[in-house]
């Protein structure tokens, strides 16, 4: 995943929606690996990810591929592992700059099925008003 990256990490001008929209759902499987490391690992790759979207990401066109991502986030934003949860979290502080207002539909759906509602609650609290 760190060769993710280093290799990714380079520039947005590399990678249009389509590129990106190729990647994601191999790292979202990647946090169901038996491996707390490699998962925690993948969280890091999904920030680049999320930070690689062009200024001009087409949410509404692109909203299915937002709301399988926000989806499969927040599943393992209630992971028993706490590490886990922590990084995650961190994912979703980046990946709610795309759509605010939509990440937190999505929060309101299921926050009530979390253990704790401690992250959901931060994640609301930082993108309520957005």
């Amino acid at each position: 995943s760190s060769g993710i990256n280093a290799e990714y990490g380079g520039g947005k001008e590399c990678f249009g929606p389509d590129e990106l929209h190729k990647v994601y759902v191999e790292l979202l499987k990647r946090l169901d690996d038996s491996s707390d490391e490699l998962r925690v690992s993948v969280t890091s790759t999904l920030k680049t990810f999320f930070s690689l979207l062009p200024e001009d990401y087409n949410r509404e066109l692109y909203k299915a591929h937002l709301q399988f991502l926000y989806q499969g986030l927040l599943i393992h934003l209630d992971d028993p592992n706490q590490a886990i949860q922590e990084a995650v979290y961190d994912v979703l502080c980046e990946a709610g700059r795309v759509w605010p207002s939509y990440l937190c539909e999505h929060i309101e759906n299921v926050k009530h099925k979390h253990r704790s509602s401690l992250y959901c609650d931060k994640l609301l609290a930082a993108f309520k008003d957005s």
